[in-house]
């Protein structure tokens, strides 16, 4: 399916999900795309999810410490960029900038910035939010500031800020740093601020909720469902030490600790905070990715393991020496397929069945859409148009 308006629209052509990536037509991103982010192996630290990078149709939206680029991913043209208004909080906060987020027609972008000191007044930490329109001229639709906790400023150089996410009308930002954590809901119509929860570190926004993990203690957590237009408590979670929560779905969390059911790793509704599901045996610590269709990817050690996002189910496994298979080392998965490196070069796997699909992807993309995959090429990330 072709794209229909804009230049970009006009030469990418869509594939949902793509089978193979044109080197041909690839182009580089700006650079803030992966810098501080690559280890001496030329390998991005925790993988394309966290790059600073949201691809919305034919665009690339690259954030930095203190502002947003606009990137064609047809031919790598600016076609716009904001700015921060202020200083940024972290000096080294390079590697640390996490993707923007949609909301509606906008992109939310959260920058971490210092408030100077003034008369009285010592100087502090605030979130600047910006949302960016998806439309020409690519320019601030509006802005909002939050003043943060004392804490914020005092551990500025362990400090991170996400966009977790928008529904009907409220978006919710979390800043993070040593054992703390606050998490706010933004009126996305008048910009106001309408609520705060201290000590919540959210995950997910979605069903009218927002769910994270609230810190009870030190290295222990409390997992929190609060409403996501007003910020009131709906319910929480018992005490787990060592907790880890992530978004593995529309209304679903995943929460793995020693304390969280028989198995230690379970899935939960967020509405209710209710278990929905066990997963598998021996992922627990293992880090797994969500194809934004109906499919967990696990990568436990050198395994590759795919869940069933819904049940917990396992739907297969594949381990080195397995009929005569060895796993590969997985980049990206989205809409039903898993993308990665194998011995033999860059493969294609079903994210439901783990059979290799039989055209060759050329590269192993960190990020994919239909239009396009980003590819890292010594040190620099790069678009690759889609091919089906």
């Amino acid at each position: 399916m072709a794209a229909s308006s804009s230049s970009a629209a006009k030469r990418l052509t869509a594939y949902d999900p793509p089978q193979w990536f044109d080197a041909r037509g690839r182009v580089l991103l700006p650079e803030a795309a992966t810098r501080g982010r690559t280890n001496l192996a030329g390998q991005i630290r925790g993988g394309g999810e966290d790059l600073p990078v949201l691809l919305h149709e034919t665009r690339a939206f690259v954030a930095s410490p203190t502002g947003v680029q606009v990137v064609d991913l047809a031919d790598g043209r600016a076609l716009g960029e904001e700015s921060a208004r202020g200083e940024a909080l972290r000096a080294d906060s390079d590697g640390f900038v996490l993707p923007p987020v949609m909301a509606g027609s906008e992109v939310l972008v959260p920058f971490l910035l210092t408030t100077p000191a003034s008369g009285t007044h010592t100087a502090g930490a605030m979130v600047e939010l910006v949302a960016v329109s998806t439309a020409p001229p690519y320019k601030a639709a509006w802005r909002t500031n939050i003043k943060l906790p004392e804490w914020a400023f005092q551990s500025s150089n362990k400090v991170k800020v996400a966009a977790v996410g928008a529904e009907g009308g409220t978006a919710v930002v979390t800043v993070t740093g040593d054992d703390e954590a606050v998490s706010y809901g933004i009126d996305t119509a008048s910009h106001a601020l309408r609520w705060t929860q201290p000590g919540l570190r959210a995950v997910h926004t979605g069903t009218g909720m927002a769910v994270g993990l609230l810190h009870a203690e030190p290295l222990t957590y409390i997992p929190l469902g609060v409403d996501l237009a007003t910020g009131t408590e709906k319910w929480r979670g018992e005490k787990i030490y060592a907790a880890r929560m992530d978004a593995v779905g529309p209304g679903t969390v995943r929460v793995a600790g020693p304390q969280v059911g028989e198995g230690g790793d379970q899935l939960l509704d967020v509405t209710t905070g209710k278990a929905r599901a066990t997963m598998p045996p021996g992922l627990r610590s293992a880090s797994c990715t969500y194809d934004r269709a109906a499919t967990l990817v696990c990568t436990p050690g050198f395994a590759v393991v795919a869940v069933d996002a819904a049940t917990g189910k396992q739907l297969w496994a594949l381990k080195d020496g397995d009929a005569g298979r060895t796993p590969p080392k997985v980049t990206a998965v989205w809409h039903g397929r898993i993308y990665g490196r194998a011995v033999g070069g860059p493969v294609v796997l079903d994210a439901r069945t783990g059979s290799d699909m039989p055209t060759k992807p050329e590269v192993a993309p960190l990020l994919v859409t239909e239009y396009a995959g980003l590819v890292l090429d010594d040190n620099r990330l790069y678009s690759y148009p889609a091919g089906g």
